[in-house]
This record gives structure tokens, C-alpha cells and sequence, in this order.
């Protein structure tokens, strides 16, 4: 064998090795974030209301509200209020929270699921109306994003697996799409309540991530489920796995796409639940 053959034999194998080295650090990864078994702190929560404030799904009944692609949802639960992502725009933020008559400075604490614009972009206003409110997000997400929310006066906490934050409010801890991202989880009287962004991971993945890590059945999933370019095929097969999961309601919104939305409306109207922009859900007793 030529002295360039054996170079070049040596980089193919030194190649092989370190794309395996690479995939086996990123199962550890990944499995290192669905192992962990939470367990709710205590009780449930009676009484949850959710508010879509951003969306970019028009409320034929709200044309007073602003749309824009992005999403962000406000979560009260007795003595405790959440906001949940914070769309694009900080203007559009603050237009439709006063429409709906939301007052973002009595924020307890944000979840937020993911690093991309269309879900923190809104963040100014809060630190605004909230300086020094608490932040929590994924701990993979970039430092890019982590040093953006910090330079807004924000407090950061990163979470690295599911975690309890309060009786029955539980952050599911990030799956990777790309990017990293995580989900929040209400434990209601009628079951999980599932947040979620734009499920980069699988909006299945998430739900079933929940369910089994609290090891109690879902009642509703609302958010983003990243298929607007999927086909109907994929579309059905989520909704199928969804309902599998046990899973009473589902409702898609932001990047979900019409296809999802047209699917649920015509084959599952019993567990479709419609929403929009300006959307309340009440769950309790």
C-alpha cells in the first residue's frame, strides 16, 4: 500500500470515528432528558384559565386584536400567573394584553420554550412592566439568547430536566427538535394540561414525554405543533398518536397549519377544540 493510501485510510477512519463519537454524545443527550421521573409536589389545580394573547390565527369575533406569526399565552391558576412564550413583537404584546384587559406586572413567572424570535421577541415589554420577573428556559438554549434575556434586566433560570415549580405547575424538561425545547404542564382535576410552542421534538413526544414522566393521563394540548408544511398523511398520523396518548382535546394554533386544523374540524370534532387569538379555556371542577 502506497504511503497516500494509508494517509487517506487513516483520516476515513479517523472521520468514522468522530461522526460516531458525535452521534453517541447526542443520544446521551437526549436520553439524558426523558429518563427523569417528577413528581408533582401536591394535589391539583381546581381551577386554570388560559388566554391566547398572540397568535396568528385571526378571532372573527375579536378584529380588535392584532395577529402576527408567533405565540404567546397567559396561564392564571389560582394565585399564580404565568406567561407562557411572548410572541414577536412587544407592540402587539402590550395592544392586545390591554384589548383583553391583561395586566402583564401581575406575571408571577415566564416559561419560555424555545430560543426563536417569534416566541421571546416580545420579552422588552415584560421587562417593562416587570423588571427582574423570572425567565425560565431550556439550559441548552444558546448563549446568544440566554445574554439577550440578562441585558433586558431579566432573571434567568435554566432548566435542565422537568421540574416542579409550584403545587401542580410543572416545566417538562427540553427534547431536542433542533432547537432544544420545553413545554408546561398544569395538573388539573380532568387531567395534564400541556403548553407547548412550536414542538419542534413532536408534539407527540412532548405530551408523551408528560404523561409518563407525572404518570397521569392529558386532558388538553394547546400550542404550536410545527406542521404547516406537513402532509395530511403526517397530520393524521399525529393526531392518531395524540388520541393513543389519551388525550380529550387538542388545540392547535400558531404554527399548526390549516391542514391539522381541517382534519380535527371534519373526522375528531369531539376532541378539537378551536382557538385563535383573544381564545379563553377555562378547566376546572
Amino acid at each position: 500500500m502506497t504511503k497516500s493510501k494509508v494517509i487517506l485510510s487513516i483520516l476515513l477512519i479517523t472521520l468514522v470515528i468522530a461522526a460516531t463519537l458525535i452521534l453517541l454524545k447526542r443520544e446521551r443527550e437526549e436520553n439524558s432528558t426523558s429518563k427523569t421521573t417528577v413528581k408533582l409536589s401536591s394535589g391539583y389545580l381546581n381551577r386554570v384559565e388560559i388566554i391566547v394573547l398572540v397568535d396568528n390565527n385571526p378571532n372573527p369575533q375579536r378584529p380588535d386584536l392584532k395577529t402576527v406569526w408567533g405565540i404567546s399565552m397567559l396561564v392564571k391558576a389560582g394565585n399564580i400567573t404565568i406567561l407562557f412564550d411572548a410572541g414577536p413583537s412587544p407592540k402587539i404584546l402590550k395592544h392586545n394584553c390591554e384589548a383583553l384587559g391583561v395586566n402583564l406586572s401581575e406575571l408571577t413567572f415566564i416559561v419560555l420554550s424555545h430560543e426563536h424570535g417569534d416566541h421571546i421577541g416580545g420579552l422588552p415589554y415584560i421587562a417593562e412592566v416587570k423588571p427582574g420577573l423570572k425567565v425560565y428556559v431550556p439550559s441548552k438554549m444558546s448563549d446568544y439568547a440566554k445574554n439577550w434575556i440578562k441585558s433586558l434586566n431579566l432573571t434567568l433560570i435554566e432548566v435542565e430536566s422537568s421540574t416542579v415549580v409550584t403545587k401542580g405547575i410543572v416545566i417538562i424538561g427540553q427534547l431536542y427538535g433542533p432547537p432544544w425545547e420545553q413545554a408546561l404542564a398544569l395538573n388539573t382535576t380532568r387531567g395534564l394540561v400541556v403548553l407547548v410552542g412550536c414542538s419542534h421534538p413532536g408534539v407527540e413526544n412532548i405530551v408523551s414525554k408528560a404523561v409518563k414522566e407525572l404518570e397521569t393521563k392529558p386532558y388538553l394540548v394547546i400550542g404550536g405543533f410545527h406542521m404547516v408544511s406537513r402532509s395530511r398523511e403526517d397530520c393524521e398520523k399525529t393526531v392518531k398518536e395524540l388520541l393513543k396518548l389519551g388525550i380529550s382535546l387538542i388545540a392547535p394554533i400558531h404554527c399548526s397549519g390549516d391542514t391539522i386544523r381541517k382534519i380535527l374540524d371534519e373526522q375528531y370534532s369531539e376532541h378539537y377544540l378551536k382557538a385563535c387569538v383573544g381564545t379563553k379555556v377555562e378547566i376546572n371542577d
